[in-house]
This record gives C-alpha cells, sequence and structure tokens, in this order.
C-alpha cells in the first residue's frame, strides 16, 4: 500500500479518541453540554450548528502517510503476531482464570483493544496508519497474553525484561548503522524521519510505566512494553528496506543534504523565535487571546536541530514550525483587523469549519510536495477532529463564549494549513541548494 490518499476523506472514529489535541480546550472550560446559558444570555441553537455525526469524525482529517510501499507480506506477519498471542488467551476469559476481576477486565480490555487494533488496520487510510494500528495490537495482545501467562504458568519478569533489553541493543544497533540513502531528499527525510522517531521512541522508553497494581499486571505491562519495542525496530527495519528497494543500486546518501537543509532552517526559526512578539496582557482573555497564544506557545519552542532524532526529523519539524510561524503571523494580522470575533451565528461556525476543511485540501494541492505537506497538516487536523468532537456533544442553547473553543481550533488548523505551501517551498529550495 503507497500512501497518499485524499487528505479529507471520512473514517470511522477509533478508540484512542482526540487526546492529542484535547488540552487546546482547556481554557475554553467544559464544552458541551446542555442548557449552559443564562437567561440573559444570547445563544445560538445548538440544532442551527453543523450537524456532525460522532461516529464518522476522522482522526485525524487528514491521516499521515510514508512515501514507501509497504509489503502486503509484512502486514500479514504482524497481523499473525498479533493473533497467535490472542490464541494464548482462554475464551472467554473467567473468574476460574482470572479471579480478582480488576485484573481479569485489564486483561479482557486488552484483548479487546487489540481486535479493534486489527479492524482498524484493515480499514486504514493510509499504510503507515495499518502501520500504526497493528503496532498498537501488538502492544495490547501483548499485555493481555504476558498478564495470562502469570496466571497460568507463573510467568515472571526477568525474561520480559532481558527480551526488552536485547530490544533496546537492536534499536541502538540499527540507529548506528543506518544509511540515509535516497536520490529525492524531500521523499527520503519523509521516510527517515519515521525510521529516527521509531529508534529513538525504543531507546528512550526503556522501562515501562508501570502502576504497582500488582505482579500480574506488573509482568503484563513488561510484556506490552518489550513488544511495542520489538515493534518499532521492525517497522523502522522494514521502513529502510522499502526505501533501499525502491532506489536504484548506485543511489547515494543524503545525510550531508538533510543535515545542511536542516541547519539552514532552523536558523530561520532562531530569527523569528527571537523576534516574537511578547504574550496577550488583557486581563480577561477571550477568543483572540487563547488563539494568539495558542500559536504563540507552539513557535516558541527553544529545541534546535541537533536536538531531533536525526538530520530527517529535523527537515520535517522545521518545515512544520515555520508553518506555524507563518500562521501565528497570519492570525495576528487577522487579529488587528478584527477578522476574529466570537461566534456570532451558527453559519459564523459552520463558515469556520468550512474553511478549515478547504484550507486542509488546498494545502495538500498547492504545497509543491503533497507529502512534506501531509507531515504538517496531518497534526493540525487534529484540531478540526477535536472541534467537530465539540460540536457533536452540544445540545439546547449554548452561549456565543461556548463556542470560543471550536472556533479556536477551525482558526487555528486553518492558518497552519494555509501557511504550508510556502514553508514546505521553503523547505523544498533549502534540500535543493544545501
Amino acid at each position: 500500500m503507497r500512501d497518499g490518499t485524499p487528505s479529507t476523506e471520512g473514517t470511522h472514529l477509533t478508540r484512542r479518541g482526540l487526546l492529542a489535541v484535547a488540552g487546546a480546550s482547556v481554557l475554553g472550560g467544559c464544552s458541551s453540554l446542555d442548557g449552559l446559558a443564562s437567561d440573559s444570555e444570547s445563544t445560538i441553537r445548538a440544532y442551527d450548528l453543523p450537524d456532525v455525526d460522532a461516529d464518522s469524525i476522522p482522526e485525524p482529517v487528514v491521516a499521515p502517510s510514508v512515501p514507501v510501499d509497504i509489503h502486503p507480506g509484512y502486514f500479514a506477519s504482524t497481523r499473525d503476531r498479533v493473533t497467535s498471542l490472542l490464541a494464548e488467551l482462554p475464551t472467554p476469559l473467567g473468574p476460574d482464570d482470572v479471579p480478582n476481576g480488576h485484573v481479569r477486565q485489564r486483561l479482557t480490555d486488552a484483548a479487546a483493544a487489540a481486535t479493534e487494533g486489527l479492524d482498524e488496520a484493515r480499514t486504514a487510510r493510509t499504510g503507515l496508519v495499518a502501520l500504526q494500528s497493528l503496532r498498537d495490537a501488538r502492544e495490547h495482545a501483548r499485555y493481555a497474553a504476558a498478564g495470562w501467562a502469570v496466571a497460568d504458568r507463573g510467568l515472571s519478569v526477568d525474561p520480559l525484561q532481558r527480551e526488552h533489553g536485547r530490544a533496546v541493543t537492536d534499536a541502538r544497533s540499527v540507529r548506528n548503522d543506518h544509511e540515509y540513502v535516497g536520490t529525492d531528499p524531500v521523499a527520503a527525510a519523509l521516510v527517515h524521519a519515521r525510521i529516527e522517531d521509531a529508534l529513538e521512541w525504543v531507546t528512550d522508553n526503556d522501562r515501562p510505566h508501570t502502576h504497582n497494581e500488582g505482579e500480574l499486571l506488573t509482568v503484563a505491562e513488561w510484556g506490552e512494553t518489550a513488544e511495542l519495542a520489538r515493534a518499532y525496530v521492525a517497522d523502522a527495519r522494514h521502513l529502510d528496506d522499502r526505501l533501499t528497494a525502491s532506489l536504484p543500486d548506485d543511489a547515494g546518501t543524503v545525510e550531508g543534504v538533510l543535515t545542511r537543509a536542516a541547519e539552514s532552517l532552523f536558523a530561520d526559526i532562531r530569527s523569528r523565535r527571537a523576534a516574537l512578539p511578547p504574550e496577550p496582557t488583557a486581563e480577561d482573555w477571550g477568543l483572540v487571546e487563547r488563539t494568539v497564544h495558542e500559536l504563540r506557545r507552539q513557535v516558541d519552542d527553544p529545541r534546535q536541530a541537533g536536538d531531533a532524532p536525526g538530520p530527517a526529523s529535523a527537515v520535517v519539524d522545521a518545515t512544520d514550525r515555520l508553518a506555524k510561524f507563518r500562521a501565528f503571523d497570519r492570525v495576528r494580522e487577522r487579529v488587528d483587523a478584527g477578522e476574529i470575533t466570537s461566534a456570532e451565528s451558527a453559519e459564523a461556525v459552520r463558515e469556520a469549519r468550512t474553511t478549515a476543511y478547504d484550507a486542509l485540501d488546498t494545502a495538500l494541492e498547492e504545497s509543491p510536495d503533497s507529502g512534506l505537506a501531509r507531515t504538517v497538516v496531518s497534526d493540525a487536523s487534529w484540531r478540526v477532529s477535536h472541534a467537530d468532537r465539540e460540536l457533536s456533544r452540544f445540545r439546547g442553547d449554548i452561549s456565543h463564549g461556548r463556542l470560543d473553543s471550536v472556533l479556536e481550533d477551525y482558526i487555528v488548523a486553518t492558518a497552519v494549513a494555509r501557511a504550508t505551501p510556502a514553508a514546505c517551498q521553503q523547505t523544498v529550495d533549502a534540500l535543493e541548494t544545501a
């Protein structure tokens, strides 16, 4: 499966929800909800807002992708791994198997999540999403299988810790031996960045997030951590193999190009960051202040090219940050022009939502490289998913201010999407001249 499906085609909402952007609406307070407007406030009827089906909100709206073919055999072997782990569990898992009801439910939930991950992979919009879903499925299946192995045969944590240690060693070895092969620097950056990120996850997460809930669940947590580490290493190797297989035999390295381009892009980022205006100073923050603050927070990041997992990740990250700098500037221009205000009508919300969706599509169409653009707008499109989720929860009469968090998400996503083509062009130019 080669990634590159249309940007905003729908998909069923999955179990992982919209946690990636949930914090974005904290400043707006609770958002859903029936009859929160006082009698004296002007209101908008939820009935008049865009009709969003909670069961068909894509997450994110623009699916992430990677510009290589993932071999069908690799998907098949990963599915087989999940099903073999699940086959170790008795079905159903009853009180005679695991007497503790809480523990039993944790294992049952993990097995269900693994099964759901298999289903998500089958309907995934891109190969990368399928890969991520199967990796999650492996993690959950191993949690359930390891936990059951404690009850069934007294499995201890020791072999799982050794297994995890071997995976970390493998990740470091793969990282040390990694060669940045490629002919197209942009495509190479997108693939190598995924490899860098996967390997860094393994080397940086040397222990599971245990919750001290007893021996069985501790072993289960070590099991899922070991399995996830193995999955990340395997995925990194497969992406590297598939990229290499797609290249001519005489393809050289693009490491120097990526490194020099990253340094050039981050030089611009440093200049832009040094010129950032101060935070909004209004005593009472409304939609304008929160929107400006959110974008300013995202660009006021001290990390440099050398802080990334590698030069490919640095190039991709720089593109994202440059898009957000441009988005920040554009939002400030709109604020100065008085164009950002709380929703005066349901139609204003509808227009903001439509504008956001159109901007995401346009960013992919007008960018010099749609794959590079997709890495930026996929992240930004989580905000559209989150705003849609909030809209689906409103009932009754809603005060205008209650819709500010929804508008903020649509406004920020629109601004980033509209800034993406120029940011991508800057990155393409930097790679061409590096």
